[in-house]
């Protein structure tokens, strides 16, 4: 009923102290931790995901763009952006993958759906000027002007047709998950309140029949980080994104779930083989 593809939109390369901050470090000391840090990650991929429904396909973020290697389309003013490294070429932008599967961005999907609004999972809006795109408010209104653009947002790129349907998690409850958004009529693909990594980030869940897949966007940057609830360096409530990370945990030991986080080498491999959280 329910089939996830992960889509690989180029790589990015963060510091050791962004994917793991360490422990007894409040949140202006991971930073520092990363600015500090010489150690880089190997590449890890940005990840959408598409999900194919009975009332249409849903993408799950839009990953990054290539213009990220054009010369003054990284705020110079802003040092985070040197502790990171994406790397996109134009073919490997969600739009062109899009189309090397055969679907048409602007008429085969019933939604784009953005778990927060960080630029390596709004980096490919432009592709999308014809669709619903669906984002968390609370999330939305921290990734605006000043504010967004020193949290790793870029709201000066978003395309000046933007206006998303902003949604806040007040439906029902799902597992340890006080709210959501359903985005189909039967519940089976939802929007669920995951923050910490950013206030309002969400994660989409997705129920199939024997297995449910949890999208969990910049929640963990990998299972092994959620299984250890080790929380990421550039979260500012450390107390919300271990709490969260103890949600997802509580909500894959109710029943079988594939946790998918964004930037997970690991995570195409589990999505195949249907590798369930243990």
């Amino acid at each position: 009923m329910i089939k996830v593809t992960a889509i690989e939109t180029g790589k990015a390369r963060m510091k050791t102290a962004q994917r793991a901050g360490r422990e007894g470090r409040g949140a202006i000391g991971r930073k520092i931790d990363i600015f500090r840090d010489p150690d880089w990650v190997d590449p890890l991929p940005i990840l959408c995901f598409l999900i194919e429904h009975p009332e249409g396909r849903f993408l799950v973020d839009t990953g990054d763009t290539w213009r990220n290697s054009e010369p003054g389309y990284l705020p110079g003013w802003n040092p985070f952006y040197r502790q990171v490294s994406i790397r996109v070429a134009p073919q490997e932008e969600i739009g062109p993958r899009l189309r090397d599967m055969g679907l048409d961005p602007a008429r085969d999907l019933a939604a784009v759906v953005l778990t927060h609004f960080h630029h390596d999972h709004t980096g490919g809006l432009d592709h999308f000027p014809h669709n619903r795109i669906v984002g968390p408010r609370e999330n939305y209104a921290v990734s605006t002007g000043i504010k967004g653009m020193t949290m790793g947002c870029l709201p000066q790129r978003w395309p000046i047709w933007l206006k998303p349907e902003l949604v806040a998690m007040d439906g029902p409850p799902i597992g340890p998950f006080a709210g959501s958004f359903p985005l189909t009529s039967d519940g089976r693909i939802a929007l669920a309140p995951t923050p910490g990594h950013v206030t309002g980030h969400c994660s989409v869940i997705a129920r199939d029949d024997d297995v449910t897949y949890f999208i969990a966007g910049d929640a963990t940057y990998s299972q092994d980080n959620l299984r250890a609830e080790r929380t990421d360096g550039v979260s500012n409530d450390l107390a919300a994104a271990r709490a969260t990370l103890r949600a997802i945990k509580a909500f894959a030991a109710e029943r079988p779930t594939v946790v998918l986080p964004a930037h997970d080498p690991d995570s195409a491999r589990r999505l195949a083989e249907k590798e369930v959280f243990a």
